[in-house]
Protein backbone atom coordinates (compact mmCIF):
# COMPACT_ATOMS: atom_id res chain seq x y z
CA UNK A 1 0.00 0.00 0.00
CA UNK A 2 1.32 3.50 -0.78
CA UNK A 3 2.30 5.70 2.12
CA UNK A 4 -0.32 8.50 2.29
CA UNK A 5 2.11 10.97 3.86
CA UNK A 6 4.65 10.35 1.09
CA UNK A 7 1.91 10.61 -1.52
CA UNK A 8 0.89 14.01 -0.12
CA UNK A 9 4.46 15.29 -0.39
CA UNK A 10 4.85 14.02 -3.94
CA UNK A 11 1.48 15.40 -5.05
CA UNK A 12 2.14 18.83 -3.58
CA UNK A 13 5.65 18.92 -5.11
CA UNK A 14 4.37 17.94 -8.56
CA UNK A 15 1.52 20.45 -8.41
CA UNK A 16 3.82 23.30 -7.36
CA UNK A 17 6.28 22.38 -10.16
CA UNK A 18 3.55 22.62 -12.80
CA UNK A 19 2.39 25.97 -11.41
CA UNK A 20 5.96 27.31 -11.26
CA UNK A 21 6.58 26.23 -14.86
CA UNK A 22 3.62 28.19 -16.16
CA UNK A 23 4.53 31.25 -14.06
CA UNK A 24 8.05 31.24 -15.47
CA UNK A 25 6.79 30.58 -18.99
CA UNK A 26 4.64 33.70 -18.88
CA UNK A 27 7.19 35.87 -17.07
CA UNK A 28 10.63 34.77 -18.24
CA UNK A 29 13.52 36.49 -16.54
CA UNK A 30 17.30 36.20 -16.31
CA UNK A 31 17.35 37.19 -12.63
CA UNK A 32 19.15 34.58 -10.56
CA UNK A 33 17.18 35.65 -7.50
CA UNK A 34 13.89 34.93 -9.23
CA UNK A 35 15.21 31.59 -10.48
CA UNK A 36 16.32 30.69 -6.96
CA UNK A 37 12.90 31.59 -5.57
CA UNK A 38 11.12 29.48 -8.19
CA UNK A 39 13.37 26.48 -7.60
CA UNK A 40 13.80 26.45 -3.82
CA UNK A 41 10.83 28.22 -2.25
CA UNK A 42 8.04 25.81 -3.38
CA UNK A 43 9.89 22.70 -2.04
CA UNK A 44 10.64 24.62 1.16
CA UNK A 45 6.95 25.43 1.59
CA UNK A 46 5.96 21.83 0.92
CA UNK A 47 8.57 20.58 3.42
CA UNK A 48 7.35 23.06 6.01
CA UNK A 49 3.76 21.94 5.55
CA UNK A 50 4.58 18.22 5.72
CA UNK A 51 7.06 18.46 8.61
CA UNK A 52 4.69 20.62 10.67
CA UNK A 53 2.68 17.48 11.51
CA UNK A 54 4.97 15.14 13.49
CA UNK A 55 2.64 12.16 13.03
CA UNK A 56 3.63 12.09 9.34
CA UNK A 57 7.13 11.01 10.29
CA UNK A 58 9.06 13.66 8.31
CA UNK A 59 11.90 15.83 9.52
CA UNK A 60 12.18 19.17 7.75
CA UNK A 61 15.51 18.31 6.10
CA UNK A 62 14.37 14.94 4.77
CA UNK A 63 11.09 16.42 3.55
CA UNK A 64 12.90 19.28 1.82
CA UNK A 65 15.36 16.96 0.01
CA UNK A 66 12.56 14.67 -1.12
CA UNK A 67 10.35 17.55 -2.18
CA UNK A 68 13.18 19.31 -4.03
CA UNK A 69 14.09 16.18 -6.01
CA UNK A 70 10.45 15.52 -6.89
CA UNK A 71 9.88 19.17 -7.72
CA UNK A 72 12.89 19.50 -10.06
CA UNK A 73 12.08 16.26 -11.91
CA UNK A 74 8.44 17.31 -12.24
CA UNK A 75 9.44 20.80 -13.40
CA UNK A 76 11.67 19.39 -16.14
CA UNK A 77 8.99 16.90 -17.15
CA UNK A 78 6.36 19.64 -17.32
CA UNK A 79 8.64 21.74 -19.53
CA UNK A 80 9.42 18.91 -21.95
CA UNK A 81 5.84 17.66 -22.16
CA UNK A 82 4.53 21.15 -22.87
CA UNK A 83 7.17 21.80 -25.54
CA UNK A 84 6.27 18.57 -27.33
CA UNK A 85 2.54 18.98 -26.89
CA UNK A 86 0.06 20.21 -29.53
CA UNK A 87 -0.76 23.13 -27.20
CA UNK A 88 2.64 24.76 -27.65
CA UNK A 89 2.35 27.96 -29.79
CA UNK A 90 4.91 26.61 -32.29
CA UNK A 91 3.45 23.10 -32.49
CA UNK A 92 2.31 23.69 -36.08
CA UNK A 93 5.89 24.09 -37.33
CA UNK A 94 7.90 20.94 -38.16
CA UNK A 95 11.17 19.99 -36.56
CA UNK A 96 12.94 17.09 -34.80
CA UNK A 97 11.41 16.18 -31.40
CA UNK A 98 14.74 16.57 -29.59
CA UNK A 99 15.13 20.08 -31.02
CA UNK A 100 11.60 20.95 -29.90
CA UNK A 101 12.36 19.68 -26.40
CA UNK A 102 15.66 21.44 -25.64
CA UNK A 103 18.07 24.13 -26.84
CA UNK A 104 21.04 22.01 -25.80
CA UNK A 105 20.98 20.32 -29.23
CA UNK A 106 21.59 23.70 -30.86
CA UNK A 107 24.26 24.45 -28.26
CA UNK A 108 26.06 21.24 -29.22
CA UNK A 109 26.16 22.20 -32.90
CA UNK A 110 27.25 25.71 -31.95
CA UNK A 111 30.14 24.25 -29.96
CA UNK A 112 31.27 22.17 -32.94
CA UNK A 113 31.07 25.14 -35.30
CA UNK A 114 28.44 23.42 -37.44
CA UNK A 115 25.25 25.17 -36.36
CA UNK A 116 24.46 26.70 -39.77
CA UNK A 117 25.11 23.49 -41.69
CA UNK A 118 22.99 21.50 -39.24
CA UNK A 119 20.10 23.95 -39.68
CA UNK A 120 20.53 23.79 -43.44
CA UNK A 121 20.11 20.02 -43.30
CA UNK A 122 16.85 20.54 -41.40
CA UNK A 123 15.59 22.95 -44.06
CA UNK A 124 16.30 20.35 -46.72
CA UNK A 125 14.27 17.85 -44.71
CA UNK A 126 11.39 19.99 -43.43
CA UNK A 127 11.10 23.00 -45.78
CA UNK A 128 11.42 26.77 -45.54
CA UNK A 129 10.27 27.05 -41.89
CA UNK A 130 11.77 24.72 -39.27
CA UNK A 131 11.44 24.61 -35.50
CA UNK A 132 15.04 24.39 -34.33
CA UNK A 133 14.42 24.93 -30.63
CA UNK A 134 11.60 24.94 -28.09
CA UNK A 135 10.70 28.55 -28.95
CA UNK A 136 12.93 29.06 -31.98
CA UNK A 137 12.32 28.92 -35.73
CA UNK A 138 14.60 29.11 -38.76
CA UNK A 139 12.93 30.86 -41.70
CA UNK A 140 14.11 31.13 -45.31
CA UNK A 141 10.82 32.13 -46.94
CA UNK A 142 11.53 35.23 -49.11
CA UNK A 143 7.86 36.22 -49.07
CA UNK A 144 7.97 36.54 -45.29
CA UNK A 145 11.48 37.85 -44.77
CA UNK A 146 10.89 41.53 -45.76
CA UNK A 147 8.42 41.92 -42.89
CA UNK A 148 10.55 39.93 -40.46
CA UNK A 149 13.61 42.18 -40.85
CA UNK A 150 11.69 44.81 -38.86
CA UNK A 151 11.38 42.60 -35.76
CA UNK A 152 13.58 43.44 -32.78
CA UNK A 153 16.73 41.60 -31.74
CA UNK A 154 16.59 38.34 -29.82
CA UNK A 155 18.32 37.49 -26.53
CA UNK A 156 21.54 36.04 -27.96
CA UNK A 157 23.58 39.15 -27.11
CA UNK A 158 22.82 38.43 -23.47
CA UNK A 159 24.84 35.25 -23.94
CA UNK A 160 27.72 37.13 -25.56
CA UNK A 161 27.77 39.73 -22.77
CA UNK A 162 27.16 37.06 -20.08
CA UNK A 163 24.75 39.57 -18.58
CA UNK A 164 21.34 41.01 -19.34
CA UNK A 165 22.49 44.47 -18.22
CA UNK A 166 24.35 47.17 -20.17
CA UNK A 167 24.03 45.45 -23.54
CA UNK A 168 25.74 46.74 -26.66
CA UNK A 169 23.72 48.55 -29.29
CA UNK A 170 23.22 45.29 -31.19
CA UNK A 171 21.75 43.64 -28.10
CA UNK A 172 19.06 46.21 -27.40
CA UNK A 173 15.60 44.78 -27.85
CA UNK A 174 13.55 47.92 -27.31
CA UNK A 175 13.13 49.59 -30.76
CA UNK A 176 13.14 53.14 -29.40
CA UNK A 177 16.23 52.60 -27.27
CA UNK A 178 17.98 50.88 -30.18
CA UNK A 179 17.14 53.76 -32.53
CA UNK A 180 18.51 56.25 -30.00
CA UNK A 181 21.76 54.34 -29.50
CA UNK A 182 22.14 53.83 -33.25
CA UNK A 183 22.04 57.54 -34.14
CA UNK A 184 25.77 58.22 -33.55
CA UNK A 185 26.60 55.07 -35.51
CA UNK A 186 24.52 56.39 -38.40
CA UNK A 187 26.44 59.67 -38.31
CA UNK A 188 29.77 57.88 -38.01
CA UNK A 189 29.11 55.57 -40.95
CA UNK A 190 27.21 57.76 -43.39
CA UNK A 191 28.68 58.66 -46.78
CA UNK A 192 30.30 61.87 -45.49
CA UNK A 193 32.08 60.04 -42.67
CA UNK A 194 33.13 57.18 -44.94
CA UNK A 195 34.73 59.70 -47.29
CA UNK A 196 36.90 60.75 -44.33
CA UNK A 197 37.90 57.13 -43.69
CA UNK A 198 39.15 56.69 -47.27
CA UNK A 199 42.54 58.20 -46.44
CA UNK A 200 43.41 55.81 -43.56
CA UNK A 201 41.92 52.93 -45.55
CA UNK A 202 44.11 53.76 -48.56
CA UNK A 203 47.17 54.00 -46.30
CA UNK A 204 46.45 50.57 -44.80
CA UNK A 205 45.85 48.93 -48.17
CA UNK A 206 49.10 50.38 -49.53
CA UNK A 207 50.95 49.13 -46.45
CA UNK A 208 49.43 45.68 -47.00
CA UNK A 209 50.72 45.72 -50.58
CA UNK A 210 54.23 46.72 -49.45
CA UNK A 211 54.35 44.07 -46.76
CA UNK A 212 53.23 41.37 -49.18
CA UNK A 213 55.94 42.51 -51.61
CA UNK A 214 58.49 41.75 -48.90
CA UNK A 215 57.32 38.16 -48.41
CA UNK A 216 59.20 35.27 -49.93
CA UNK A 217 57.60 31.97 -50.91
CA UNK A 218 54.26 30.88 -49.55
CA UNK A 219 51.93 33.38 -47.85
CA UNK A 220 48.91 32.66 -45.64
CA UNK A 221 46.46 35.20 -47.00
CA UNK A 222 44.05 34.57 -44.13
CA UNK A 223 46.60 35.79 -41.62
CA UNK A 224 47.40 38.94 -43.60
CA UNK A 225 43.76 39.84 -44.13
CA UNK A 226 43.19 39.49 -40.40
CA UNK A 227 46.06 41.83 -39.57
CA UNK A 228 44.98 44.35 -42.20
CA UNK A 229 41.35 44.48 -41.10
CA UNK A 230 42.27 44.80 -37.42
CA UNK A 231 44.71 47.64 -38.15
CA UNK A 232 42.16 49.53 -40.20
CA UNK A 233 39.40 48.93 -37.67
CA UNK A 234 41.54 50.57 -34.97
CA UNK A 235 42.39 53.46 -37.30
CA UNK A 236 38.76 53.99 -38.23
CA UNK A 237 37.21 53.45 -34.78
CA UNK A 238 39.86 54.68 -32.33
CA UNK A 239 42.20 56.83 -34.42
CA UNK A 240 44.91 54.11 -34.28
CA UNK A 241 46.30 51.91 -31.57
CA UNK A 242 47.87 48.81 -33.12
CA UNK A 243 50.28 48.05 -35.97
CA UNK A 244 49.92 44.37 -36.80
CA UNK A 245 50.97 44.76 -40.43
CA UNK A 246 54.13 46.47 -39.26
CA UNK A 247 54.93 44.58 -36.06
CA UNK A 248 53.37 41.15 -36.61
CA UNK A 249 50.51 39.04 -35.29
CA UNK A 250 52.27 38.40 -31.96
CA UNK A 251 51.46 41.98 -30.93
CA UNK A 252 47.72 41.47 -31.47
CA UNK A 253 45.77 42.46 -28.32
CA UNK A 254 42.68 40.84 -29.84
CA UNK A 255 44.24 37.42 -30.46
CA UNK A 256 41.73 35.84 -28.11
CA UNK A 257 38.83 37.16 -30.21
CA UNK A 258 38.36 33.98 -32.23
CA UNK A 259 38.47 31.71 -29.21
CA UNK A 260 36.05 33.97 -27.41
CA UNK A 261 33.69 33.82 -30.37
CA UNK A 262 33.53 30.02 -30.25
CA UNK A 263 32.53 30.16 -26.59
CA UNK A 264 30.07 32.97 -27.22
CA UNK A 265 28.46 30.95 -29.99
CA UNK A 266 27.33 28.39 -27.43
CA UNK A 267 26.16 31.08 -25.03
CA UNK A 268 23.95 32.68 -27.70
CA UNK A 269 21.85 29.51 -27.74
CA UNK A 270 21.55 29.19 -23.95
CA UNK A 271 21.95 32.80 -22.71
CA UNK A 272 20.54 32.00 -19.26
CA UNK A 273 23.47 29.63 -18.71
CA UNK A 274 25.91 32.38 -19.69
CA UNK A 275 24.29 34.70 -17.15
CA UNK A 276 24.83 32.03 -14.47
CA UNK A 277 28.49 31.73 -15.43
CA UNK A 278 28.81 35.49 -15.50
CA UNK A 279 28.34 35.53 -11.73
CA UNK A 280 31.19 33.08 -11.20
CA UNK A 281 34.75 34.45 -11.03
CA UNK A 282 37.21 32.99 -13.52
CA UNK A 283 34.64 31.78 -16.04
CA UNK A 284 34.30 33.01 -19.62
CA UNK A 285 37.83 34.37 -19.47
CA UNK A 286 38.18 34.68 -23.25
CA UNK A 287 35.07 36.84 -23.47
CA UNK A 288 36.13 38.85 -20.44
CA UNK A 289 39.50 39.41 -22.10
CA UNK A 290 37.74 40.90 -25.12
CA UNK A 291 35.68 43.16 -22.87
CA UNK A 292 38.79 44.27 -20.96
CA UNK A 293 40.71 45.04 -24.17
CA UNK A 294 37.78 46.98 -25.61
CA UNK A 295 37.49 48.94 -22.37
CA UNK A 296 41.21 49.80 -22.55
CA UNK A 297 41.00 51.00 -26.15
CA UNK A 298 37.93 53.09 -25.43
CA UNK A 299 39.55 54.64 -22.33
CA UNK A 300 42.76 55.52 -24.17
CA UNK A 301 40.85 57.05 -27.05
CA UNK A 302 38.71 59.16 -24.71
CA UNK A 303 41.76 60.26 -22.74
CA UNK A 304 43.70 61.52 -25.75
CA UNK A 305 40.71 62.95 -27.59
CA UNK A 306 40.23 62.93 -31.34
CA UNK A 307 43.01 63.97 -33.68
CA UNK A 308 40.89 62.84 -36.63
CA UNK A 309 37.20 62.31 -37.21
CA UNK A 310 37.26 58.65 -36.28
CA UNK A 311 34.17 56.63 -35.39
CA UNK A 312 34.50 57.48 -31.70
CA UNK A 313 34.35 61.16 -32.67
CA UNK A 314 30.69 60.46 -33.45
CA UNK A 315 30.00 57.81 -30.81
CA UNK A 316 31.19 60.23 -28.12
CA UNK A 317 29.06 63.03 -29.63
CA UNK A 318 32.17 65.13 -30.25
CA UNK A 319 30.56 66.30 -33.49
CA UNK A 320 27.61 67.76 -31.55
CA UNK A 321 28.57 70.69 -29.33
CA UNK A 322 25.20 70.83 -27.58
CA UNK A 323 24.91 67.10 -26.80
CA UNK A 324 26.70 65.59 -23.78
CA UNK A 325 28.83 62.44 -24.15
CA UNK A 326 27.06 59.12 -23.57
CA UNK A 327 27.79 57.02 -20.47
CA UNK A 328 31.16 55.28 -20.55
CA UNK A 329 29.45 51.91 -20.31
CA UNK A 330 27.75 52.63 -23.65
CA UNK A 331 31.09 53.52 -25.23
CA UNK A 332 32.70 50.32 -23.97
CA UNK A 333 29.86 48.37 -25.56
CA UNK A 334 30.33 50.35 -28.77
CA UNK A 335 34.05 49.50 -28.71
CA UNK A 336 33.26 45.78 -28.43
CA UNK A 337 30.84 46.06 -31.33
CA UNK A 338 33.36 47.93 -33.48
CA UNK A 339 36.04 45.30 -32.82
CA UNK A 340 33.87 42.26 -33.55
CA UNK A 341 31.77 43.64 -36.40
CA UNK A 342 34.39 45.94 -37.86
CA UNK A 343 37.31 43.57 -38.28
CA UNK A 344 36.50 39.88 -38.08
CA UNK A 345 33.62 39.92 -40.58
CA UNK A 346 35.50 41.93 -43.20
CA UNK A 347 38.63 39.81 -42.91
CA UNK A 348 36.60 36.62 -43.35
CA UNK A 349 34.78 38.04 -46.36
CA UNK A 350 38.07 39.05 -48.03
CA UNK A 351 39.59 35.61 -47.48
CA UNK A 352 36.52 33.94 -48.99
CA UNK A 353 36.60 36.26 -52.00
CA UNK A 354 40.21 35.34 -52.77
CA UNK A 355 39.53 31.67 -52.18
CA UNK A 356 36.64 31.75 -54.64
CA UNK A 357 38.51 33.51 -57.42
CA UNK A 358 41.68 31.45 -56.97
CA UNK A 359 39.68 28.22 -57.07
CA UNK A 360 37.99 29.43 -60.29
CA UNK A 361 40.68 30.53 -62.79
CA UNK A 362 38.18 31.87 -65.36
CA UNK A 363 36.75 34.22 -62.75
CA UNK A 364 40.22 35.27 -61.66
CA UNK A 365 41.19 36.17 -65.22
CA UNK A 366 37.96 38.05 -65.91
CA UNK A 367 38.20 40.05 -62.69
CA UNK A 368 41.84 40.98 -63.20
CA UNK A 369 41.01 42.01 -66.77
CA UNK A 370 38.30 44.35 -65.50
CA UNK A 371 40.67 45.88 -62.97
CA UNK A 372 43.32 46.43 -65.65
CA UNK A 373 40.67 48.05 -67.85
CA UNK A 374 40.09 50.80 -65.31
CA UNK A 375 43.58 51.05 -63.78
CA UNK A 376 46.72 50.94 -65.90
CA UNK A 377 50.10 49.99 -64.47
CA UNK A 378 50.72 53.60 -63.37
CA UNK A 379 47.28 54.19 -61.85
CA UNK A 380 46.34 53.91 -58.21
CA UNK A 381 43.68 51.20 -57.73
CA UNK A 382 42.92 52.67 -54.29
CA UNK A 383 41.36 55.63 -56.05
CA UNK A 384 37.64 54.91 -55.79
CA UNK A 385 36.51 56.85 -58.87
CA UNK A 386 35.85 53.71 -60.97
CA UNK A 387 34.43 51.34 -58.38
CA UNK A 388 30.80 52.01 -59.23
CA UNK A 389 31.46 51.04 -62.85
CA UNK A 390 33.26 47.78 -62.02
CA UNK A 391 30.24 45.52 -62.32
CA UNK A 392 32.17 42.26 -62.39
CA UNK A 393 34.00 43.16 -59.17
CA UNK A 394 30.63 43.82 -57.53
CA UNK A 395 29.29 40.50 -58.87
CA UNK A 396 32.31 38.59 -57.51
CA UNK A 397 31.87 40.14 -54.07
CA UNK A 398 28.16 39.34 -54.03
CA UNK A 399 28.73 35.77 -55.14
CA UNK A 400 31.40 35.17 -52.49
CA UNK A 401 29.07 36.61 -49.84
CA UNK A 402 26.26 34.40 -51.12
CA UNK A 403 28.31 31.26 -50.55
CA UNK A 404 30.34 32.41 -47.55
CA UNK A 405 28.43 35.04 -45.65
CA UNK A 406 30.54 36.12 -42.64
CA UNK A 407 27.47 35.70 -40.44
CA UNK A 408 26.03 32.45 -41.75
CA UNK A 409 23.13 32.45 -39.28
CA UNK A 410 22.20 36.09 -39.72
CA UNK A 411 20.95 38.07 -36.75
CA UNK A 412 18.62 36.58 -34.18
CA UNK A 413 15.18 38.16 -33.81
CA UNK A 414 12.38 37.79 -31.27
CA UNK A 415 8.73 38.74 -31.42
CA UNK A 416 8.13 40.90 -28.30
CA UNK A 417 6.86 38.52 -25.58
CA UNK A 418 4.07 40.82 -24.42
CA UNK A 419 2.92 42.19 -27.75
CA UNK A 420 0.81 40.97 -30.65
CA UNK A 421 1.91 38.15 -32.97
CA UNK A 422 3.85 39.00 -36.11
CA UNK A 423 2.11 38.11 -39.36
CA UNK A 424 4.41 37.79 -42.38
CA UNK A 425 2.84 36.27 -45.46
CA UNK A 426 1.40 32.93 -44.44
CA UNK A 427 3.42 32.84 -41.22
CA UNK A 428 1.98 33.73 -37.84
CA UNK A 429 4.69 34.06 -35.18
CA UNK A 430 3.32 34.08 -31.62
CA UNK A 431 4.66 36.51 -28.98
CA UNK A 432 8.05 35.45 -27.66
CA UNK A 433 9.02 33.48 -30.77
CA UNK A 434 12.75 33.61 -31.49
CA UNK A 435 13.80 33.17 -35.10
CA UNK A 436 16.73 33.24 -37.50
CA UNK A 437 16.86 33.91 -41.22
CA UNK A 438 20.12 32.08 -42.01
CA UNK A 439 21.85 33.30 -45.19
CA UNK A 440 23.70 30.00 -45.43
CA UNK A 441 20.43 28.21 -46.19
CA UNK A 442 18.55 30.83 -48.21
CA UNK A 443 21.60 31.64 -50.35
CA UNK A 444 22.10 27.98 -51.25
CA UNK A 445 18.48 27.03 -51.86
CA UNK A 446 17.76 25.87 -55.45
CA UNK A 447 14.32 27.50 -55.24
CA UNK A 448 16.02 30.89 -55.10
CA UNK A 449 19.27 30.47 -57.08
CA UNK A 450 20.17 28.30 -60.04
CA UNK A 451 23.25 26.14 -59.42
CA UNK A 452 23.17 27.20 -55.76
CA UNK A 453 26.44 25.48 -54.80
CA UNK A 454 28.41 26.84 -57.75
CA UNK A 455 30.53 29.97 -57.62
CA UNK A 456 29.03 31.79 -60.61
CA UNK A 457 29.43 35.60 -60.45
CA UNK A 458 27.90 36.00 -63.89
CA UNK A 459 24.46 35.22 -62.41
CA UNK A 460 24.44 38.75 -60.94
CA UNK A 461 25.30 40.34 -64.28
CA UNK A 462 22.57 38.34 -66.02
CA UNK A 463 20.01 39.36 -63.40
CA UNK A 464 20.99 43.04 -63.64
CA UNK A 465 20.95 43.00 -67.45
CA UNK A 466 24.67 43.71 -67.92
CA UNK A 467 25.17 40.51 -69.92
CA UNK A 468 22.76 38.25 -71.79
CA UNK A 469 22.05 34.75 -70.53
CA UNK A 470 22.79 33.24 -73.95
CA UNK A 471 26.08 35.09 -74.44
CA UNK A 472 29.50 33.50 -74.15
CA UNK A 473 30.32 35.79 -71.22
CA UNK A 474 27.54 34.19 -69.13
CA UNK A 475 29.60 31.01 -68.64
CA UNK A 476 26.59 29.01 -67.46
CA UNK A 477 28.04 26.19 -65.31
CA UNK A 478 25.62 23.50 -66.52
CA UNK A 479 22.58 22.70 -68.57
CA UNK A 480 20.00 25.43 -68.10
CA UNK A 481 17.66 27.46 -70.29
CA UNK A 482 16.97 31.14 -69.90
CA UNK A 483 13.42 30.42 -68.77
CA UNK A 484 14.72 28.09 -66.06
CA UNK A 485 17.16 30.66 -64.67
CA UNK A 486 16.31 31.51 -61.03
CA UNK A 487 17.74 34.49 -59.19
CA UNK A 488 15.71 35.73 -56.22
CA UNK A 489 17.59 38.57 -54.57
CA UNK A 490 14.95 38.78 -51.85
CA UNK A 491 16.63 35.66 -50.45
CA UNK A 492 20.07 37.33 -50.54
CA UNK A 493 20.48 39.85 -47.75
CA UNK A 494 24.15 39.70 -46.84
CA UNK A 495 24.00 42.72 -44.52
CA UNK A 496 20.43 42.41 -43.26
CA UNK A 497 17.65 44.93 -43.78
CA UNK A 498 15.34 47.11 -41.77
CA UNK A 499 16.03 49.42 -38.83
CA UNK A 500 18.57 47.05 -37.27
CA UNK A 501 20.40 46.01 -40.45
CA UNK A 502 24.19 46.31 -40.68
CA UNK A 503 25.10 49.96 -40.24
CA UNK A 504 28.60 49.37 -41.67
CA UNK A 505 27.54 47.93 -45.04
CA UNK A 506 28.87 50.84 -47.13
CA UNK A 507 32.25 50.87 -45.39
CA UNK A 508 32.66 47.09 -45.60
CA UNK A 509 31.83 47.18 -49.30
CA UNK A 510 34.42 49.90 -49.87
CA UNK A 511 37.06 47.88 -48.00
CA UNK A 512 36.42 44.78 -50.08
CA UNK A 513 36.50 46.68 -53.38
CA UNK A 514 39.72 48.49 -52.52
CA UNK A 515 41.63 45.48 -51.19
CA UNK A 516 40.65 43.20 -54.09
CA UNK A 517 41.40 45.87 -56.68
CA UNK A 518 44.77 46.79 -55.16
CA UNK A 519 46.03 43.22 -54.71
CA UNK A 520 44.96 41.90 -58.11
CA UNK A 521 46.35 45.04 -59.73
CA UNK A 522 49.74 44.57 -58.09
CA UNK A 523 50.15 40.78 -57.89
CA UNK A 524 49.55 37.53 -59.69
CA UNK A 525 48.25 34.95 -57.21
CA UNK A 526 48.02 31.18 -57.31
CA UNK A 527 47.15 28.58 -54.73
CA UNK A 528 50.04 26.62 -53.26
CA UNK A 529 50.89 23.56 -55.30
CA UNK A 530 49.32 20.44 -53.85
CA UNK A 531 46.83 22.30 -51.64
CA UNK A 532 43.32 20.85 -51.97
CA UNK A 533 40.76 23.68 -52.37
CA UNK A 534 38.13 21.43 -50.77
CA UNK A 535 40.03 21.80 -47.52
CA UNK A 536 38.68 25.34 -47.25
CA UNK A 537 35.14 24.04 -46.80
CA UNK A 538 35.97 21.09 -44.58
CA UNK A 539 38.08 23.09 -42.12
CA UNK A 540 35.83 26.15 -41.99
CA UNK A 541 33.66 26.62 -38.90
CA UNK A 542 30.71 28.87 -38.07
CA UNK A 543 30.61 30.51 -34.67
CA UNK A 544 29.22 34.02 -34.20
CA UNK A 545 31.06 34.86 -37.39
CA UNK A 546 32.51 32.55 -40.01
CA UNK A 547 35.97 31.28 -39.10
CA UNK A 548 38.07 30.95 -42.23
CA UNK A 549 40.99 28.51 -42.40
CA UNK A 550 44.46 29.24 -43.72
CA UNK A 551 44.64 30.17 -47.41
CA UNK A 552 48.16 29.34 -48.66
CA UNK A 553 49.08 31.29 -51.80
CA UNK A 554 52.12 32.16 -53.84
CA UNK A 555 52.30 35.62 -55.36
CA UNK A 556 54.57 37.67 -57.56
CA UNK A 557 54.56 41.32 -58.54
CA UNK A 558 53.05 42.12 -61.93
CA UNK A 559 54.71 45.45 -62.60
Amino acid sequence: MPNPEKADLVALSVLSAVIAHHIFRRHETYSLRVHAVLIFVPPALVATLVASRPERGWTYSSAFVKSLATYVISLLASIVVYRLSPWHPLARYPGPPLRRATEFVGAYYAATGRKATAIDALHKQYGSVVRIGPNTLSIIDPTAMPKLWNVSRGPWNIGIKMSYKNLTMMGLRDPEEHALRRRPWNRGLNQTAIKEYEHPLTARVQLLVRRLEEQKGEVDLSKWMGMFSMDFMCDMAFGGGIELLRDGEHTNPFRMLQRGMSIASVFTVIPWFAVYLGHMPGTGWALRSLHTTARTFAAKRLQRGSSTRDLFHYLNNEDLSDVPPPPKQHLIGDAILAIVAGSDTTANALVSIFYCILANPATYTALQTEIDKFYSSNDDPCNTRHYQDMHYLHAVINEALRLYNPTNLGGQRQVPPHGPPVIAGSLVLPPGTIFYMPPFSSNRDPHYFSFPSAFWPERWLIASGHIDFDSKEARVPGTLTKDEFVHNEAAFVSFGLGPIGCVGKALATLEMRMVVSALLHKFDFRLRDGWDPNEYNTVMREYINLTTPALPVVLKARW
